[in-house]
C-alpha cells in the first residue's frame, strides 16, 4: 500500500512538472507571452462577430455571447486534440530515455487546453453578468458537466491520434482540415431552428450525429437561455465516449510499447 501510494504521488507529481513545461514553452518565447490564451480566441470573435452582425445579421438572442461561447467551445477542442496529438512526439526525447507512466504526458499536454478553456469561459461569465444573464447553480453546473464530457472526448481521440501521428506525420494537415469542416458542421455562429426548418438530415446531424453539436447545444442553452436541451442525447454520448475510453485505452496501451521505435 505504501510502495502504491508513492508511486501515485510520483505518478502526479510528474504530470505536474510536465504541464509546467509544456506551459512554459508554450507561452514563454512568445511576445504577448501568455495574452495569447485570450488573444486568439476573442479576436476570431470580433472578426466572426462584425462580420455576421453587420453584413449577415443574426436573429438570435444575445448573439454576441451566442458567437463567444461557440468559439470558446471549438477552441478547447480544436486546442486539446492538437495538444494530444502531439504529446507524444513532442516528448520522443524523454519518452526514449526515461521510463514513466505514458499517459502522463497525453494528460499534461491537453490540460492546458483545459486551463485555457477556464480562463476564457471566466471573461464569458464577465460578459455575462454586464448583460444581466445569470443562470442558476443548477444550469452552470450542467454547462460545466458538458465541458467535462467534451474534454473526455478529447482525451479519447487523442489516445488514437497521438500514436497514429508518431507514425504518420501527413495527420495534422489531415486534422487541421477535418476540424474546419467540423466547425462548419457545429452551430458555433448560426442557429439550428432555420435549418431544422430546410432539412430533418440537418437535425439529426446537429443533434444527435455531432457530439461537440450536441455537447456545445445543450451547455450553451442552459446558460444563454436557461433550459437545459438535449439531454438525452448528452447522456447516450456520455455512454459511448466511455465505451470508447476502454477501446482507445486498449490500444494506446497496446502501442506505446513500441511507440519509440517510429520516432
Amino acid at each position: 500500500m505504501i510502495l502504491q501510494s508513492l508511486q501515485r504521488r510520483n505518478t502526479i507529481d510528474l504530470m505536474w512538472e510536465l504541464f509546467r513545461t509544456d506551459f512554459k514553452l508554450k507561452y514563454n518565447d512568445s511576445f504577448l507571452g501568455f495574452l495569447w490564451v485570450l488573444v486568439k480566441p476573442f479576436s476570431i470573435f470580433l472578426i466572426m462577430y462584425f462580420v455576421l452582425s453587420r453584413i449577415f445579421p443574426s436573429n438570435e438572442p444575445n448573439f454576441a455571447l451566442y458567437l463567444l461561447i461557440g468559439n470558446v467551445f471549438m477552441t478547447f477542442w480544436t486546442d486539446g486534440t492538437s495538444m494530444g496529438m502531439d504529446s507524444l512526439l513532442g516528448r520522443a526525447g524523454l519518452i526514449t530515455k526515461v521510463n514513466f507512466p505514458r499517459y502522463t504526458v497525453l494528460i499534461a499536454s491537453t490540460a492546458i487546453s483545459v486551463v485555457n478553456f477556464l480562463i476564457n469561459m471566466s471573461v464569458v461569465a464577465i460578459f455575462m453578468i454586464f448583460s444581466g444573464i445569470i443562470p442558476s447553480y443548477i444550469q452552470v453546473l450542467w454547462f460545466l458537466f458538458c465541458s467535462f464530457i467534451l474534454y473526455l472526448l478529447i482525451l479519447v481521440v487523442s489516445m488514437f491520434i497521438s500514436v497514429v501521428y508518431v507514425r504518420f506525420r501527413d495527420l495534422k494537415q489531415i486534422w487541421e482540415l477535418f476540424n474546419q469542416l467540423l466547425f462548419w458542421s457545429t452551430p458555433i455562429f448560426y442557429s439550428i431552428d432555420s435549418l431544422i426548418k430546410k432539412s430533418e438530415v440537418f437535425e439529426i446531424i446537429l443533434t444527435k450525429l455531432n457530439p461537440i453539436s450536441v455537447l456545445l447545444l445543450s451547455g450553451r442553452s442552459a446558460l444563454l437561455k436557461k433550459d437545459i436541451f438535449l439531454q438525452p442525447n448528452v447522456f447516450i454520448w456520455l455512454g459511448l465516449i466511455i465505451v470508447l475510453w476502454i477501446l482507445a485505452y486498449m490500444f494506446y496501451r497496446k502501442s506505446i510499447k513500441k511507440i519509440a521505435e517510429f520516432f
